[in-house]
């Protein structure tokens, strides 16, 4: 028993036999544990930029209001020249953070198109949702101020011309698409969901139809129709297949550069007019000092 008990402690590694079992294991071991780590590090890394990215951008949805709010304010406590203010630049502050709204929403389908990228489709039904809010209160501030621009009731200041109609039309075709834009609405209403949302092109041709009526050729009207022109392109499907395909193969690369360039090109140079038109109004709408 005594030799066998020497047997079996004679097979114990000592000390230094252990470290020596430890650093024969770690080259194999320490290298994959730390990858993984430095994995997880740069994934949490990540989507914590993301998230910042997100709610970045979803700040811009408050800038009109800020913007409207010192006048908005002055007319609820009945300062007489509160009135007359809205009427100089509730159309011009609203109506322009409406269609740059719009436009961002229908922008986040091409994005992901041309880049693959996802983390950004979130802010779709952001902008649309403060899209219909700028409409809403661009509508109530129309039909409550602007009597003295469009004498008559009620009916005659949202739609007494062909391009407040299309106007009101196109807010009042955004309430079934704010009501149900949400997971909830999406899960009861099925297959009809989509078709609901589809609403979102006759909206999109009734704004630019009332764009038209109000502008001609000329002006926002003219800017609309060019931001217009690539979102509509890249929503094609012969051409989402088409790059779709090539970019997953990874050919046709300058092909690919050139659509990705022209079409933003074009979608930038329509878009950049209509935003400084909007941060020159909503700057004179903000201290009370409105463009005549």
């Amino acid at each position: 028993a005594a030799r066998g008990d020497h047997l079996v402690r004679s097979r114990k590694p000592g000390r230094n036999e252990g470290a020596g079992v430890a650093s024969a294991i770690a080259p194999d071991v320490l290298p994959q544990h730390t990858s993984r780590l430095r994995r997880s590090g740069e994934s949490a890394h990540r989507g914590w930029a993301v998230r910042q990215a997100v709610w970045s951008l979803r700040l811009l949805v408050i800038a009109p209001f800020v913007m409207m709010a010192p006048e908005i304010t002055a007319a609820l406590r009945g300062r007489p020249e509160a009135i007359g203010h809205l009427q100089s630049s509730g159309a011009d502050v609203l109506g322009n953070a409406g269609f740059i709204f719009f436009a961002l929403m229908l922008a986040v389908t091409p994005i992901a198109t041309l880049t693959g990228w996802r983390w950004h489709v979130p802010l779709r039904r952001d902008y649309g949702l403060a899209m219909f809010a700028v409409a809403l209160t661009d509508l109530v501030l129309a039909a409550t101020t602007t009597s003295e621009r469009f004498p008559g009731g009620f009916m005659t200041r949202v739609s007494g011309h062909s391009f407040l109609a299309v106007g009101t039309l196109a807010t009042l075709l955004c309430v079934p698409l704010a009501m149900t834009a949400n997971k909830r609405a999406q899960r009861a209403l099925g297959k009809y969901w989509r078709q609901i949302h589809r609403i979102t092109y006759v909206v999109w041709v009734a704004i630019l139809l009332h764009l038209l009526l109000l502008f001609g050729f000329h002006d926002t009207a003219l800017h609309a129709l060019e931001v217009s022109a690539p979102l509509l392109l890249l929503r094609l499907p012969q051409l989402k297949r088409w790059y779709a395909a090539a970019r997953r193969t990874k050919t046709k690369r300058h092909a690919r550069i050139v659509l990705v360039v022209a079409t933003a090109s074009v979608f930038v140079y329509g878009m950049q007019p209509i935003v400084h038109d909007f941060a020159v109004s909503g700057d004179r709408a903000f201290v009370q000092q409105p463009e005549d």
